[in-house]
């Protein structure tokens, strides 16, 4: 009954951003995980928790349709940015940014790969499992070279290999969510620079 109601509160939520993300997409890399996506609850929940702020630059690594963003958007930040691999979910999310109800921030999606992409001005990221250890590791090289100096928050939705977050001398976990005891869909695991 549980999961009715999820889809249920989903779909009411699509209907009142007018945005569609709902799906199940594979994605044509190696190291790629599929896209899908979380609860609308808990991304605001999640949202919530990173306390964003109006300075913050909010980015989405592996932002398939662009769920976490038009949500990140409807808070007052300086700057929403999708990093997406897959060029037909890029489309898609640019779609939605542009349909989104009730945007208070401007969103970018850029077709890109994640380890590709110029973090500089980046405050706040979230990731939803988007791939293995070897592209994650090279992704938190890049942000750690691209944000030097300046405090950086994550959030890392399913966990798969946490052991890369944990492995990085320079972050340090402040919360865990299992999901089991936090009533989320999915264990969520949250880092900030030291």
């Amino acid at each position: 009954m549980n999961n009715v109601r999820g889809r249920l509160s989903n779909v009411w939520w699509e209907q009142q951003l007018g945005i569609s993300t709902r799906g199940l997409t594979l994605i044509d890399h190696e190291d790629s995980s599929r896209y899908t996506t979380m609860g609308y609850r808990t991304v605001e929940r999640v949202l919530d928790h990173l306390d964003l702020q109006p300075s913050d630059v909010f980015v989405d690594v592996g932002s398939g349709k662009g769920r976490v963003l038009c949500c990140a958007a409807r808070r007052e930040v300086k700057q929403v940015i999708g990093v997406e691999l897959d060029a037909a979910l890029c489309d898609v999310a640019r779609d939605n940014a542009r349909r989104l109800r009730g945007r208070r921030a401007p969103i970018t999606v850029e077709t890109v790969l994640a380890q590709d992409f110029d973090y500089a001005a980046a405050t706040v990221f979230f990731l939803f499992d988007p791939f293995g250890a070897a592209t994650l590791g090279q992704l938190l090289d890049k942000v750690h070279a691209d944000t030097r100096g300046q405090q950086v928050r994550f959030a890392y939705a399913n966990p798969t290999h946490d052991h890369v977050f944990q492995a990085q001398p320079w972050l340090e976990r402040t919360a865990t969510w299992d999901s089991g005891q936090a009533g989320t869909e999915h264990t969520i695991h949250f880092y900030r620079s030291r």
